[in-house]
């Protein structure tokens, strides 16, 4: 579920999200939550869930490790693995982002008026779309109207005391061998429940995105075949040249969507974001390599390999299938709507093997979730009933209960069409192109399976089986930094901007020393810290 959010605004929003408000800020100084500026106490660590993966249909390519199961049809028999409905016939509500248009109301929608029959609940959604969300989350906080469950994206100021004072504690029902009495939510990643603890505390389940969130580079094969060009690069050299080879101004081409940081960071052997060693806290931007990818983004603005709008006005998503670009840095979840906005009958998309510096596969930069959600407080019997809703939300690919949660109800919602859900005009609308917002409650980890597109699952499979395994977290991932918490937006303003600067050639490369120099006094120090100190604690 979940088509990703744009990352930058979004968390750009909710950098600010909370700072103004009074009475949450005056929760740092309530004597039932943790001090905001006790790093160790707010970092404390818990045993995690334990996990126990779902087993499901056989897949036509196996999972392994990161990798997930690679399916080139829609299973032919799901499985009904719920037999009783969850809830107990009350009212649940939630404060959920929406990546799509907002759904209509239940009154005019038959999909949720169903999945209030499914779920025996009343489900009360307040929603807001995804650049609107943390407005909507600071109101609703300011109103006491968060509701039962509510999403969190990003890291807001004082978020550990937020939960403390307004989130259920989940650690009795899910540390351990607890959680396996939800089975599905057992069948969680590991690595994605360390984003949900607080404070000592599990706070939150995780909306599980995975590898498929991965930023690679996507290439048109279609233009690259008329213009006789490999697609694949082994160096940014050549990658430098597939630029000029596929830039076309007369024809209104040009090689790159923006420039592909990511990837580059991926070929100078940069960290993602963050990196820890022996107990010290490196930012990317800090590396000599920055400065080098920095001169490579200004070679393909002054060279006219960009789009004209990439850096002031990017829209890649529209220039990409429209032929206006050849190369777009996205992610592999993202390849649906690029197939469903094609133009021409020949469209294929190539993903070429993002290397390292010496040429073989590099480390792939990735986040294991979306987002988290919390559960209000509440009694010990509305916890459980609630996550026996959210166990049956993260349902996975291959049961009825996720194929109806995607797609709907068949004949009104989809229909199968050789074997592949197809939506319909009524199942656009009423589920939010199969991202209704029940997504941002709980979400599974995707498996690779793009309906009607066969190739593109052995595609995405073949170039995961290159760079999954080396794939890198960034080091402050389920740490909490409240300096990086306040000041996030600021300093990713400052470096945005001066990197702008120089890719326009209105500043040259040298200036970045300068830059990080009002990175580090403005709190970039004082996160790295912060991260030191909490991966102290939780090391312990």
């Amino acid at each position: 579920m979940g088509k990703p959010m744009n990352r930058r605004s979004f968390v750009s929003g909710v950098g600010g999200l909370l700072l103004g408000s009074t009475g949450i800020a005056s929760l740092a100084g309530c004597s039932t939550v943790t001090r905001s500026t006790d790093i160790k106490a707010m970092n404390r660590g818990v045993k995690l869930p334990a996990y126990r993966p779902w087993e499901g249909p056989k897949p036509d390519l196996p999972a392994s490790g990161r990798i997930p199961a690679a399916f080139r049809h829609y299973p032919k028999d799901t499985e009904r693995t719920i037999t009783r409905r969850p809830g107990d016939g009350s009212r649940l509500s939630g404060t959920v982002p929406v990546s799509g248009p907002i759904p209509p109301g239940v009154d005019q929608n038959r999909y949720w008026r169903e999945l209030n029959r499914q779920l025996n609940l009343d489900i009360e959604l307040n929603m807001a779309p995804g650049p609107d969300f943390p407005d909507k989350l600071q109101t609703s906080i300011a109103g006491d109207t968060l509701g039962d469950v509510w999403n969190i994206f990003g890291t807001p100021p004082y978020l550990p005391q937020l939960l403390q004072a307004k989130a259920q504690d989940l650690t009795p029902y899910l540390s351990g061998s607890e959680i396996l009495k939800y089975p599905f939510l057992a069948n969680l990643p590991t690595e994605s429940w360390r984003g949900c603890v607080f404070a000592g505390k599990i706070y939150a389940v995780p909306v599980v995105r995975g590898v498929l969130a991965a930023n690679t580079m996507l290439s048109r094969a279609d233009l690259f075949r008329k213009r006789g060009v490999d697609p694949n690069f082994t160096s940014i050299d050549e990658l430098l040249e597939i630029g000029r080879k596929m830039t076309d101004e007369r024809r209104n081409m040009w090689a790159f969507s923006q420039v592909p940081n990511t990837v580059l960071s991926t070929m100078l052997d940069m960290p993602n974001v963050w990196k820890e060693e022996n107990g010290r806290f490196t930012h990317e931007s800090e590396m000599e390599e920055r400065k080098e990818q920095l001169e490579v983004g200004r070679r393909m603005s002054a060279e006219g390999m960009l789009h004209p709008d990439a850096i002031n006005s990017f829209n890649g998503k529209v220039w990409f299938p429209q032929g206006a670009t050849a190369m777009i840095q996205d992610t592999f979840s993202g390849l649906p709507s690029f197939y469903q906005q094609a133009t021409v009958d020949d469209f294929e998309i190539a993903m070429p093997t993002i290397p390292g510096p010496d040429g073989k596969p590099g480390k792939v930069w990735f986040a294991p979730n979306n987002s988290i959600t919390a559960i209000s407080a509440t009694s010990p019997e509305r916890t459980r009933m609630i996550l026996e809703v959210l166990n049956w939300a993260a349902a996975p690919f291959g049961t009825k209960e996720y194929t109806f949660r995607k797609y709907g109800i068949e004949g009104h919602d989809f229909n199968f069409k050789d074997g592949e859900p197809r939506s319909t005009r009524a199942g656009n609308s009423e589920t939010v192109l199969t991202y209704f917002p029940l997504g941002y409650f709980v979400d599974t980890a995707p498996p690779i399976y793009y309906a009607g597109f066969p190739d593109a699952a052995d595609a995405v499979y073949e170039n995961l089986r290159h760079s999954a395994e080396s794939m890198i977290l960034n080091a402050g991932y389920g740490l909490y930094s409240p300096t990086y918490a306040s000041k996030q937006a600021l300093l990713g303003t400052l470096l945005d901007n001066a990197a702008k600067d120089i890719y326009r050639g209105r500043k040259p490369v040298s200036s970045w020393d300068e830059t990080m120099k009002d990175w580090r006094a403005r709190g970039g120090e004082a996160i790295r810290r912060e991260f030191e100190e909490a991966q102290e604690t939780r090391e312990r």
